[in-house]
């Protein structure tokens, strides 16, 4: 069962998720030994630790370039005497975190927000923790159609909503099939009234929790 306790100014509720530290395998910190070979020929020998070669291979795929390309650019901004392999390593890194930023600021909860906001449909975010953290104003005025009270607060006081699917259950499904929905049945109850309906649920693009975003498609 899920407590309902819909609010629009809830983006500054959730409490910040702890995260373990990942783990660091023997094989990971022994550093690499590769010969790259630029355009004109010159070829330099360097040794990074394998998250480093792997960033840079993302760098290249992301702007179009070789490895090898990639690293002439950075010889070419290594003062007189700097050391390439740290130059490269602080290169990957600066890379990797304005990346984490762009993707963290894409998939804030203000963006939620809004894409909820923006929904014609009855729209609401469900947490991992079975509430409902987020809606919109065509779910407010799907309550005041089917279950009409004159006061809104008493409407969504004591307002309880149900998916017919475990919450749990949904996410691992929808995070083993990427891109894709899931439809199930829902049951709102107020009081003595209920309505029942279906919505089709997605993972919200969320760094914050794992939740869901539910377009009720039919009441």
């Amino acid at each position: 069962m899920l407590i309902v306790k819909p609010r629009t100014d809830a983006l500054s509720d959730l409490e910040p998720i702890e995260e373990p530290l990942p783990s660091i395998d023997a094989e990971e910190i022994e550093p690499r030994f590769r010969a790259v070979v630029g355009r004109g020929g010159e070829r330099r020998g360097i040794r990074l630790e394998r998250i480093y070669w792997d960033g840079l291979g993302r760098m290249s795929t992301s702007g179009k370039m070789s490895t090898a390309d990639l690293v002439h650019y950075t010889a070419s901004q290594m003062p007189e005497s700097g050391n390439l392999a740290s130059l490269l390593r602080v290169l990957s890194l600066k890379w990797a975190l304005r990346r984490l930023d762009t993707v963290e600021d894409i998939s804030s909860m203000a963006n939620t927000n809004a894409i909820i906001q923006a929904s014609p449909s009855p729209t609401i975010l469900l947490t991992h923790d079975k509430k409902v953290q987020l809606f919109n104003d065509p779910f407010l005025s799907m309550l005041r159609q089917r279950l009409p009270m004159t006061d809104t607060a008493q409407l969504t006081k004591g307002l309880r909503f149900s998916i017919d699917t475990h919450i749990e259950e949904a996410i691992a499904t929808l995070e083993r099939n990427k891109g894709k929905t899931l439809n199930t049945g829902f049951t709102i109850t107020v009081g003595t009234q209920t309505m029942k309906g279906q919505i089709n649920l997605a993972l919200a693009p969320t760094h914050e929790k794992s939740m869901l975003i539910g377009y009720i498609s039919r009441y």
